[in-house]
């Protein structure tokens, strides 16, 4: 379709997916994190380009941090979205539930939680936590779109960037710590169109440009005065008195 376009000489903007990490440093707040990232997660059964797909934590926090995400993600109302305690609903179609099975399949990871369909009226998904090993597992590479997160260690904080940034799509990046300076710095080296600090990778502010980096889109940012100037043509007016 992008060739078309641009085969047209017509403008163009493609959006081309996401893998949205969150990192979790040694001094975060570990509760908010969980709550927050279980949303991020699953919340629309992870049907959102924004949605945290990778969770990587500095080894020091990581067992007490997958314990709290394991438990939030267990505790979420997987409902009808009809109902106001809906949290997490049912996948568009079956065929978005079958692929997400399928990745669970040739992920060579553990599921610490979820990871079933369930039986009942429309295609729902378990909110499914994933604990991996080689942060280069299927898992972490393909956007799957599905109430799945792949959750992985680093040993150090220069690991967990080595880890977020090797993916080949990126729209949000979100860093959990305690520590300003550290979170500027650490910001500044996450390989993403916008990162957030402290708060969820989903979730829309319409005045803040959004585009990935790397393989996430073509052309230029959404949203903000960039949009804007996407849809205007600079028109010069050249008088000679």
């Amino acid at each position: 379709m992008a060739r078309q376009v641009v085969s047209r000489g017509a403008k163009i903007q493609c959006e081309t997916g996401g893998q949205n990490p969150t990192v979790i440093l040694a001094d975060a707040d570990l509760d908010r994190a969980a709550e927050t990232i279980t949303y991020a997660a699953m919340g629309y059964a992870g049907q959102k380009r924004t949605a945290t797909t990778q969770v990587i934590a500095e080894e020091i926090v990581y067992e007490e941090l997958r314990d709290r995400l394991v438990a939030a993600a267990e505790d979420l109302e997987v409902v009808d979205p009809g109902k106001e305690t809906c949290q997490v609903g049912p996948m568009i179609e079956e065929d978005s539930r079958s692929s997400a099975l399928e990745a669970l399949a040739r992920s060579g990871g553990r599921i610490l939680t979820g990871g079933e369909p369930l039986d009942r009226d429309g295609f729902y998904l378990e909110p499914t936590l994933v604990e991996l090993e080689d942060p280069k597992d299927p898992l972490t590479q393909k956007e799957i779109l599905a109430p799945v997160a792949a959750l992985l260690k680093a040993g150090s904080a220069e690991d967990a960037v080595q880890i977020a940034n090797g993916v080949r799509q990126r729209h949000v990046a979100a860093a959990f710590t305690n520590d300003l300076d550290q979170a500027m710095q650490f910001a500044g080296r996450l390989e993403a169109g916008l990162v957030r600090v402290n708060t969820a990778t989903v979730g829309v502010d319409y005045r803040v440009p959004l585009e990935g980096t790397k393989d996430s889109g073509i052309g230029p940012e959404v949203q903000g005065l960039a949009a804007r100037d996407f849809y205007t043509e600079t028109r010069v007016i050249s008088i000679s008195p």
